[in-house]
């Protein structure tokens, strides 16, 4: 309960920011909703407040605000517990919740309402480190892992064996990507692993001061991992994208998503639904991880969207996976 209602504070906090920047004011009638993502400066954060918005100037009725909290395996929690209505996950940890798989105590009531980013994981060091070149020299190093419990955390468990690796060969430090790149600095670390959509801070500010150099993936381990999981994408990050890295950096992605408690209105979900694609012009703007963003081809297979959505997806036409 005490978790819960400091939750809750924040939002009421979050609520008085949102006033200050411009989100239209709350009426009686206005039914406040928080939208939960992860840290300040990361992706799930300004995907998430761009979506908050759109959501709140179009249905007069509704104001969503985003709040940080713990990411896609947290988020996924917390809108199950309906501690937030609308929640930033991924099909990976998406997938696990309505399962009731690992990390997850049971089965989850999250349902789906679109596609957001695609995270990708960005292996980084330090352009020096000659004796880091592939996954698989990463075997008795310090890996800046993510924060515990996190789903970076536990997608990296899951491809480390495609390098002959077991988690337990690398000696994790559980740190938010800004910390990882502290550590790194400093030397604590050999590795860190953020996992979003670039551009990413975390990387983006440790080439202020340094050269560093992304691991690429090898193209025949992307595509076993991809073929044995299907949340799974084989994800470029661009050369020139990061100050240095001047080649094609092949890594692996996981498509996040929008989640919404399974429970809520169908025609609130519907609304909502249809406010963000009335509106992917405007949220196509909001970061370049979302500048081609469509509706298609949804994995309904693996996070079901919520009924309110799917009616809205039928009426359009929009295909589905």
């Amino acid at each position: 309960m005490k978790s819960k209602k400091r939750f809750v504070g924040f939002v009421g906090l979050l609520f008085l920011l949102s006033v200050s920047v411009g989100v239209p004011s709350a009426t009686s009638a206005t039914k406040i909703m928080a939208l939960a993502t992860a840290s300040l400066g990361g992706t799930y954060y300004i995907v998430g407040s761009g979506v908050a918005e759109i959501i709140s100037k179009a249905l007069p009725d509704v104001q969503v605000n985003a709040v940080i909290a713990q990411g896609s395996v947290g988020n996924a929690k917390l809108v199950h517990s309906k501690e937030a209505e609308f929640g930033m996950t991924n099909y990976y940890s998406g997938m696990n919740a309505v399962q009731g798989n690992k990390p997850f105590p049971g089965k989850l009531a999250i349902a789906g309402i679109c596609k957001l980013q695609v995270s990708i994981m960005h292996p980084t060091t330090f352009a020096d480190r000659n004796d880091i070149n592939t996954i698989a020299d990463l075997k008795g190093k310090k890996i800046a892992v993510g924060p515990p419990g996190g789903g970076g955390v536990l997608f990296f468990k899951e491809i480390l064996p495609f390098w002959g690796l077991k988690f337990e060969d690398v000696k994790p430090s559980y740190l938010s990507y800004s910390d990882g790149s502290e550590a790194l600095k400093d030397k604590k670390v050999d590795m860190n692993l953020p996992h979003g959509a670039p551009p990413l801070e975390a990387v983006s500010n440790l080439t202020i001061q340094n050269d560093i150099k992304l691991i690429s993936m090898e193209n025949d381990k992307l595509v076993a991992i991809n073929k044995k999981y299907p949340y799974c994408e084989d994800s470029v990050i661009p050369a020139g994208m990061y100050k240095g890295v001047n080649k094609d950096v092949h890594s692996v992605g996981i498509q996040d998503i929008l989640v919404v408690n399974a429970t809520m209105s169908d025609d609130v979900v519907y609304r909502v639904t249809k406010a963000i694609y009335d509106n992917l012009a405007a949220l196509r703007k909001i970061h370049p991880s979302v500048k081609d963003l469509t509706f298609d081809n949804y994995r309904h297979s693996l996070v079901p969207l919520h009924p309110g959505a799917l009616k809205f997806y039928k009426e359009k036409g929009i295909p589905l996976k």
